[in-house]
């Protein structure tokens, strides 16, 4: 009986309440059977390594006592009890153990404060104490955790019902804190930031907090490393779960370390309990649970992402079958663009083609747009004019749509309902009538230009012609739509025109795959009038080859007529230098057929021959006529003189060089008789030289007759003497240079010897001579050249008598205290020596005698300078010499023909 007691005082405990009523009752009897007055048993801590007391009339209830004090296993041993037990003094200790299989463990104490009288009754009843401290204990945690375990059929439940991961991450804390019996429960997750959401089961409340990671110490963030454990005062939680810990179930929630649950701080109860901590079986125990939360998280996750792929394949089978209609619908128009295309092809006229197209994009049977408007490009304007509008009128729109559709079924050929339709049909509607001919201006319009230029499709939608404003506003006012698209006519070497097509009447919107049937329409139509527009140009340029052929035959004969009846010689040259043409003039002067010399190189004329055939090859080099005056030919031994004229032959559009036309024209009358003018103006000249002679000889010859006397008369007188004779000798001098002058213009030209010099040397050696003269007048000189070396080739005497001249006359016409500049310069070809003199300028007929013989405008000379500096350069070096007058001086300008460098340098390395 006494046994059944102490188990249910002892269940009591461990069930009902830790402070069981019948507990010191149960000992008073356990002491009266032993055979003491005064017990007390206590219960074995293992976590804690002590005793506490549950049974007792001597010793306070739930009172501890550490096991350090029980070192011996003796059935009674004495012990002096400590601490807060203190004043209790000695008692007697038995040490109740119990185990399985071999090992025996202790469970509790015995405490007595004597021994007990009845030895077997303390053995028997230690026994029973043992046995019952292992066995209630263990039964009540193995019922405890049995209960827990069949709680979790609420986590089915809950996975079962919950119907988002949120909903089971809520609910999951909930009933594990429950069955955890934790006071908090929460799950953390570890992102850029530790977020953490917690439930506290004494308020059933929810709360976040997110936190910083680098405001958070290692000692926290090192729980959340490895596995799941079981912590005991884990002093870093108490930041995070703001309470503190004494212990914690930490459980990872993902391979990752991302999430994390913890639970943790046991619920304080009334019962006994071993230990307020978590223990190995709550482990287990939140481990599985928190691996089902998981699966349940993926279910769910799984059936989201289940019924997305569900709504996903119902809206992708609608979009296929919506595709499949839509490929219909497309085939059916690549099938109407094939038809218009091939209609196009067999139209031979512009017109046709036009109307053909636009028949094509409003039949109800092809393409079916509501309306088609036409604007052809207008090359001379550079604008697009209105030509045609296809489509019902607004007052009768369902009857037009109703006809047009009768008519194009009834033709089992659709292309040959569009061409028996587009030479049929009434073009002279009431669309066409309000664009007939009307300008549409395309530059810098930002549809028709991005048309006609950039030759691209333009569709136009609501949302687009509103941010183009008023710059669309033309077309949109013409339509009476924003919804339209804009086809440009493209072929090889333009764009033909545009046409614009809408839906104004159904409304239906134009689709992008529209674009590609209007592009494939737009290339079609392209090559269609190409075709159309090359095949009237073909007609119309066969009919005008046939007028042309007549006409170049008319021509031909004309010109072979003309070119044959000239009064000149003609021959054509070709690229080779060979004849092409030889006309008969020509096998007149030269006594050789037209048969004979086609083909054959001119140079086999004679020697006079091959310059000429050179200078037609430097014609066709410089691409420039060249003309020749009275060349000499030597033909049977007769001396003839010709005017010949190269000039280079082109093709018709002077493109490609063919050969060159030589003109030649026989002048030898006109040369003899230039010879015998020549003759007669030199003996003219001659007699006016006679005469000028005669003048300048009879002063000095008077001057000496009448000196000569009056030294006969003063032969004795020496100072006259000598006064006469040096006077004597003056004027001899003057006579000598008088001669001299004359014989130098007269005589002919001899032998010169041409050498290469520095022109600028020679005019400083001029100067030297003249320096006196230039002093004596207070002359400014000046001497300005391009170089300082500018080599010519001429005959040094000769040039340097022109620079005195030249020099010589300018000081003479010079003012005191006037200037002279000498400049000298290199062009292209030629250099210039230019000397220029203050003074009057002399006037222009004056000018036009300067270089006239025995013409002179001073008191005394021959008047033969200009005329020998003329001579010297001209004919002796092929230049040129002329005046300028200027507006304060006059310049004479010397040229002479430029030498190449490279024969300069040769000659004075020889």
């Amino acid at each position: 009986m006494i046994g059944s007691r102490i188990c249910k005082a002892l269940t009591d405990i461990f069930e009902k309440s830790k402070l069981s009523e019948s507990a010191e009752k149960v000992a008073e009897e356990i002491a009266s059977f032993v055979g003491v007055d005064k017990i007390s048993i206590a219960f074995y801590e293992k976590s804690k390594s002590a005793y506490r007391v549950l049974l007792s009339n001597f010793l306070p209830i739930q009172s501890k006592i550490h096991s350090n004090v029980i070192d011996k296993r003796d059935s009674l041993s004495k012990i002096k009890l400590t601490g807060e037990l203190d004043e209790y003094g000695e008692v007697y200790v038995s040490q109740l153990v119990y185990g399985e299989y071999g090992d025996s463990n202790p469970v509790g104490i015995i405490l007595t404060p004597k021994l007990p009288s009845k030895v077997s009754n303390y053995r028997e009843i230690s026994d029973f104490l043992a046995f019952s401290l292992w066995f209630i204990p263990t039964y009540e945690q193995s019922k405890n955790y049995l209960n827990k375990y069949r709680s979790l059929w609420m986590l089915t439940t809950l996975f079962e019902s919950s119907k988002s991961t949120t909903e089971i991450v809520e609910t999951f804390l909930k009933v594990m804190a429950e069955i955890l019996e934790a006071e908090i429960a929460a799950v953390i997750r570890i992102n850029d930031k530790l977020e953490v959401q917690t439930y506290r089961q004494a308020d059933g409340s929810f709360s976040t907090f997110k936190f910083e990671m680098s405001g958070l110490s290692n000692e926290t963030l090192r729980f959340f490393k490895g596995t799941e454990k079981v912590l005991y005062k884990p002093v870093g939680l108490n930041e995070i779960l703001n309470t503190n810990v004494l212990s914690a179930v930490v459980v990872p929630g993902d391979m990752n370390s991302q999430e994390w649950f913890i639970f943790a701080n046991k619920k304080d109860k009334d019962i006994y309990l071993e230990s307020k901590s978590f223990d190995s079986l709550d482990l287990d125990l939140a481990r599985d649970s928190v691996r089902r939360s998981i699966l349940a998280r993926g279910r769910i996750e799984f059936e989201k992402r289940l019924s997305e792929e569900i709504v996903k394949l119902k809206e992708l089978q609608e979009n296929h079958e919506r595709l499949i209609e839509e490929q219909k619908e497309q085939i059916r128009k690549m099938n109407a663009v094939h038809y218009i295309s091939q209609a196009m092809r067999t139209m031979y006229s512009v017109r046709n083609v036009y109307k053909t197209l636009l028949l094509g994009l409003t039949s109800g049977r092809l393409l079916g747009y509501n309306r088609a408007l036409l604007l052809v490009y207008d090359e001379k304007r550079d604008t697009l004019l209105g030509k045609l509008w296809f489509g019902p009128d607004s007052e009768n729109v369902e009857e037009d749509w109703k006809k047009a559709n009768q008519r194009a079924m009834r033709y089992a050929d659709v292309v040959q309902y569009l061409r028996e339709e587009a030479m049929t049909i009434e073009i002279n509607n009431k669309l066409t009538e309000q664009i007939d001919n009307r300008i549409f201006p395309y530059k810098a319009h930002p549809i028709l230009e991005k048309c006609v230029l950039r030759k691209k499709i333009f569709v136009g939608t609501e949302r687009l012609i509103d941010s183009m404003g008023v710059d669309a506003a033309d077309i949109v006012s013409l339509l009476g739509t924003k919804e339209f698209a804009v086809i440009p006519l493209v072929g090889r070497e333009g764009t033909f025109g545009v046409v614009i097509v809408d839906n104004f009447y159904t409304k239906r919107p134009i689709r992008e795959s529209d674009v590609d049937i209007l592009k494939l329409i737009s290339d079609s139509a392209g090559l269609a009038l190409e075709t159309a527009i090359n095949y009237e140009e073909l007609r119309n340029k066969t009919a005008s080859l046939e007028r042309q052929k007549s006409l170049i035959e008319y021509l031909r004969e004309f010109s072979d007529s003309v070119l044959q009846n000239m009064s000149s010689a003609i021959v054509v040259l070709d690229r080779e230098g060979k004849v092409n043409e030889w006309n008969k003039k020509a096998e007149i002067y030269f006594s050789r057929p037209k048969e004979q010399m086609t083909g054959v190189e001119l140079r086999t004329l004679g020697p006079e021959f091959e310059d000429i055939e050179e200078m037609c090859f430097q014609s066709m080099k410089i691409k420039e006529e060249i003309n020749l005056s009275n060349y000499f030919i030597s033909i049977a031994g007769q001396e003839r003189y010709y005017d010949i004229r190269i000039t280079p032959f082109w093709d018709t559009e002077r493109i490609m060089l063919r050969g060159v036309i030589i003109t030649l024209d026989d002048v030898t009358d006109r040369v003899n008789l230039e010879k015998e003018r020549k003759k007669q103006e030199k003996l003219a000249a001659l007699g006016e030289m006679a005469a000028r002679v005669a003048h300048e000889l009879r002063n000095p010859i008077s001057v000496l007759g009448g000196f000569i006397k009056r030294l006969q008369k003063n032969v004795d007188n020496p100072d006259a003497r000598n006064r006469y004779v040096k006077i004597i000798e003056d004027e001899i001098l003057r006579l000598e240079q008088i001669v001299n002058e004359i014989l130098d213009f007269s005589r002919e030209p001899r032998s010169l010897e041409f050498r290469y010099f520095n022109i600028n040397k020679l005019i400083n050696d001029v100067y030297i001579l003249m320096e006196d003269k230039i002093r004596e007048k207070d002359i400014l000189f000046t001497f300005n050249t391009d170089s300082e070396e500018i080599p010519v080739y001429a005959e040094y005497s000769r040039m340097k008598q022109v620079i005195i001249n030249l020099l010589q006359n300018a000081i003479e016409a010079t003012p005191n205290s006037g200037k002279i500049l000498i400049e000298t310069r290199i062009k292209l070809d030629k250099i210039i020596i230019s000397v220029w003199n203050e003074g009057k300028p002399i006037d222009k007929e004056t000018a036009d005698k300067l270089f006239t013989p025995f013409f002179t405008t001073k008191v005394y000379g021959t008047g033969l300078g200009l005329a020998i500096c003329k001579k010297i350069v001209e004919d002796e070096h092929k230049g040129k010499i002329y005046h300028e007058a200027t507006d304060n001086g006059n310049r004479f300008v010397v040229q002479i023909p430029k030498v190449e460098e490279t024969e300069y340098n040769k000659s004075l390395n020889e």
